[in-house]
């Protein structure tokens, strides 16, 4: 499917931030929206969900603010569109975490969302979770950040 709007899983960005394996494609993504190639939208909930991981895994505060306040440059450059999910997307995500089985695992309803989002507004989720994108490819609009 060839887009140029992505909704960005957290795990994009953490990519970057602790310089994980494919740091290269999560600024390669961020270069793109920056040149205005592309569109990145995640849900509200990108927000806490990064706020969190850098709140239980790093120890200098300081960077922690610096990591937050970049993400809100962004949004307010108009780089990253933060979303609040509609009720539509909601029910969609429902609809898809509750597509697994018990031996396979459901997948997560935080995953669902971002997944939701992508699919109600013709964009493409990246994701580096790859079981995720197992459990839930029948849906489409999905890649694995490696692929990207």
């Amino acid at each position: 499917m060839a887009s140029n709007r992505y909704v960005l899983d957290a795990n994009v960005f953490l990519e970057y931030i602790y310089n994980r394996p494919l740091k290269d494609h999560s600024i390669q993504l961020l270069q793109e929206a920056i040149l205005d190639h592309i569109e990145i939208l995640v849900p509200s909930l990108f927000l806490d969900e990064i706020t969190e991981v850098l709140c239980g895994n790093l120890n200098d505060i300081g960077k922690i603010e610096r990591h937050l306040q970049y993400i809100e440059k962004l949004a307010r450059q108009n780089i990253l569109h933060i979303v609040v999910p509609t009720c539509e997307v909601r029910m969609r995500a429902i609809e898809i975490a509750r597509t697994g089985t018990k031996k396979s695992g459901f997948p997560e309803l935080t995953d669902s969302l971002y997944h939701a989002l992508a699919i109600l507004n013709n964009a493409v989720f990246i994701t580096n979770d790859k079981k995720h994108c197992r459990k839930v490819k029948k849906f489409g609009h999905i890649i694995e950040l490696s692929k990207f």
